[in-house]
């Protein structure tokens, strides 16, 4: 009895020790692998890469002008269609009051 006990607690014992290492070399291993992922090697697909992110960076910047035009011309538009809704909804409620009377 005393020696199936301790077998027992030292079974269940190894197996709590081999699965806490196993989460530790697991993760070891994905951070090995980020860290291979991230290295800048010379290879056409990194050129490639590299390429289109700069361009990509290059395409987001623009001129402060230019951004504030955008920005105003947007809030014209804006206004010219509310004032567009706005002679819309006149007109219907127009046609209603004529239609109920």
């Amino acid at each position: 009895m005393k020696n199936s006990g301790i077998l027992i607690v030292i079974t269940l014992l190894s197996i709590f020790l081999f699965k806490t290492c196993g989460k530790e070399t697991q993760e070891n291993y994905a951070n090995t692998i980020e860290s291979l992922k991230k290295t800048d090697l010379d290879s056409p697909k990194n050129t490639y890469d590299s390429r289109v992110e700069a361009l990509n960076i290059a395409n987001t910047i623009q001129n402060p002008d230019t951004y504030l035009n955008s920005r105003v011309n947007a809030r014209e538009s804006a206004k010219r269609s509310v004032q567009e809704s706005n002679k819309w909804m006149e007109e219907q409620d127009k046609a209603i009051k004529a239609l109920t009377k």
